[in-house]
């Protein structure tokens, strides 16, 4: 077990640092404030690309915490990760949400909304980013002393399901972005677009597989 831990430390130290690497470059290219589409691509790159990794590595810290005390710190931590992930998604399909329908309305038309296979995706990863999220506030609270004294330790294997879930999901939507015409001009064109994807399905598939298996 302690072998399998220093493994996933060891692959830690590359890849989250790697996936925000990846963060700041998409949010760096979306331009963030230039249109009210730009927070789009930036609020869910830094949700699921940067947040995401960081608090899968703080839950995975408390296995390694000797002392209660340190192993709530940490999933507290995890905890309040998690929520700004799922507040940065929300606010994401706000903002694409809210940018075709002032897009419709200046020619006249009626907004259609998760027609594409990307809108699809971005809402089955927030349904599923709720859920868990939900679950850990119900199971966090109830289990506490009080609102104010929650209780972080427990576990739930359908919470980390939805939290794999979600990410894994979230991932593909990404990559769909990425390949894009929005990605072709913004990312560089096709090399730089197989580049962040290629980069994208790596730190994905190393950060998703210890949680899974």
């Amino acid at each position: 077990e302690n072998q399998a831990m220093s493994s996933l430390s060891w692959m830690s130290a590359i890849t989250t640092p790697a996936s925000c690497a990846l963060a700041a470059y998409i949010i760096y290219k979306s331009k963030p404030g230039s249109s009210l589409y730009s927070y789009h691509p930036t609020l869910m790159a830094a949700g699921w690309l940067a947040l995401t990794p960081i608090a899968i590595d703080t839950l995975r810290a408390s296995k390694k915490a000797t002392s209660k005390e340190d192993k709530s710190k940490l999933v507290a931590t995890h905890a309040t990760l998690s929520s700004a992930v799922f507040v940065a998604t929300v606010g994401g399909l706000y903002a694409i949400g809210r940018n075709k329908e002032i897009n419709a309305a200046a020619k006249g038309q009626v907004a259609q909304h998760l027609v594409s296979r990307h809108g699809k995706l971005g809402a089955v990863c927030a349904a599923l980013m709720a859920g868990a999220v939900a679950i850990g506030i119900f199971k966090s609270v109830t289990r506490g002393k009080s609102l104010s004294e929650p209780d972080y330790l427990w576990r739930n294997r359908f919470h980390r399901f939805l939290g794999a879930a979600s990410y894994l999901v979230s991932g593909v939507a990404i990559l769909q972005m990425v390949q894009s015409p929005w990605g072709k001009n913004n990312l560089g064109g096709p090399a730089g677009q197989k580049a962040v994807a290629a980069g994208i399905v790596a730190v994905q598939a190393l950060t998703v597989t210890p949680l899974v298996f």
